[in-house]
């Protein structure tokens, strides 16, 4: 196996990796600019152009992309797109020149941002890109004017205005999606979520996005694009912010590609660029409502989460706190019925000598320790929490006294066997003694009755020395 930090063949990594990451983005940015140039109307520019949001999109997420050979694979793709579609030298390289120079722009300032906003994980970060957006699109424009100019035949500041317009409204809608995506390993299959009436429940702000979508398109008139923000609004609160910004992206595309095309013969006193600008920077502006809205609503579930991990758990050893740590055993014993369960008392022998002896730190590092071993040492259905102080309890659903005492004696070999770092490179051990009360089928005793079982048995251990599980009669 080769360490990327290496050389290979000779090469510096970068340079060994060229060609691969050339062809990655010549082959993406060829794709999706053949799919935009399948939108342009007769004699203009392509209603909707996602070729420069998706490669700004990919050199943010990974940088080792924005390289020369990266670049070049990007310059590639435009050209080869253009030209297989029957479009002049001249003018190919003229548009992708100003492309590239686009994107490029949007690149550069992005990078300047903390990965917070390039994630789009505050609100500011929206209207942060929003000026990114307005900045790049503005550089495009000023490079490809003359040659949009030449496509339609307008003057130069009309060049101007249509390719700002086009390239603010594409950069909004599609960035978001690329900056907000996640990682291929972290997307879960969520249908089966939609059989239950929660999920059905999830679905409703879709389906009205998609029940306005239709209606707006029967609707006469330059103001039927309005007709889904209400329910792109809910969708907003509703769900993810990647989730939003997919449906803003189709809102979006629908916006201008099929109502723009729908009125490609405006009124006859309305100029057709005119038309067209008018309505891309509306879906444009539109677009940042939701996005704004979404990313609000996730710092805010992201803030409660926090919170609710903060109530639910002791800060030092990660452990649920008594109180969460009761309410949920019990929900789980009461939901059981009468079966088996195990409730294991644990408490940390002579910890208050390790506070006397070597600090408070060093008791703290103990304990953390020790948490952590429990953790391990555990199934991911049972409960462990700390009741305060050196005490710590665990609670076994659907278990045999048998499993229940195996792993009460694992934590204890395992905990016997740990070496803690007090600090100064000093080593200190430490054991645990434990009191283990069962539930077996037919029995109804409550988690009350099992703490105090569980409590008598972890005095008998202690009393018979330390270091040791005693399980209940």
């Amino acid at each position: 196996m080769t360490d990327d930090s290496r050389p290979v063949s000779g090469l510096p990594t970068n340079w060994a990796h060229a060609p691969r990451d050339a062809l990655l983005v010549a082959g993406v940015i060829f794709c999706v600019a053949l799919f935009g140039i399948t939108t342009r109307p007769l004699g203009l520019l392509a209603a909707f152009w996602p070729a420069n949001a998706v490669l700004l999109g990919m050199m943010i997420r990974s940088p080792h992309l924005a390289s020369i050979s990266g670049w070049t694979g990007a310059f590639a793709g435009y050209v080869a797109a253009d030209l297989l579609t029957g479009g002049s030298l001249g003018l190919t390289l003229w548009m992708t020149i100003a492309n590239v120079a686009e994107a490029a722009t949007g690149y550069l300032f992005f990078r300047r941002l903390p990965e917070d906003h390039q994630r789009l994980r505050w609100p500011q970060s929206i209207m942060l890109l929003f000026a990114v957006c307005c900045c790049a699109a503005a550089v495009g424009a000023f490079v490809g004017a003359g040659a949009a100019s030449v496509v339609f035949e307008r003057d130069f500041s009309t060049g101007l205005e249509y390719w700002f317009s086009t390239e603010l409204a594409n950069a909004i809608v599609v960035l978001p999606v690329m900056l907000t995506a996640p990682q291929l390993r972290d997307i879960g299959w969520p249908w089966p979520a939609f059989a239950t009436t929660e999920g059905t429940r999830n679905v409703m702000p879709a389906a009205a996005l998609a029940a306005s979508i239709l209606i707006g398109s029967l609707m006469e008139g330059p103001g039927s694009f309005a007709f889904p923000v209400p329910a792109l609004l809910w969708c907003a609160v509703s769900y993810s912010l990647f989730t939003t910004a997919i449906l803003t992206l189709v809102f979006s595309m629908w916006g201008m590609v099929i109502v723009t095309g729908s009125f490609a013969t405006p009124p006859a006193d309305i100029d057709l660029l005119t038309w067209g600008k008018s309505i891309r920077l509306a879906l444009a502006l539109i677009a940042l409502a939701p996005l704004a809205v979404a990313s609000v609503n996730a710092t805010r579930n992201e803030l409660l989460t926090r919170l609710q991990d903060s109530v639910d758990h002791d800060a030092l050893t990660r452990a649920l706190t008594r109180s969460t740590f009761v309410e949920r055993s019990e929900r789980l014993l009461e939901t059981a019925g009468p079966g088996t369960a195990a409730f294991l008392m644990l408490d940390v022998d002579l910890f208050k000598s390790v506070n006397d002896r070597y600090g408070h730190a060093a008791g703290d590092a103990a304990l953390v320790a020790f948490a952590g071993s429990v953790r391990q040492a555990l199934r991911k259905e049972d409960l462990f929490g700390r009741l305060g102080g050196e005490e710590f309890a665990v609670y076994f659903p659907r278990t045999t006294r048998e499993e229940a005492e195996e792993i009460a004696e694992h934590i204890r070999r395992t905990v016997e066997k740990l070496p803690v770092d007090v600090g100064n490179g000093r080593l200190v051990s430490i054991t645990v003694s434990g009191g283990l009360a069962i539930r077996t089928k037919g029995n109804h005793s409550t988690l009350d009755a099992l703490f105090a079982r569980a409590d008598a048995a972890l005095y008998r251990a202690k009393a018979e020395g330390r270091n040791r599980i005693i399980a209940a009669e």
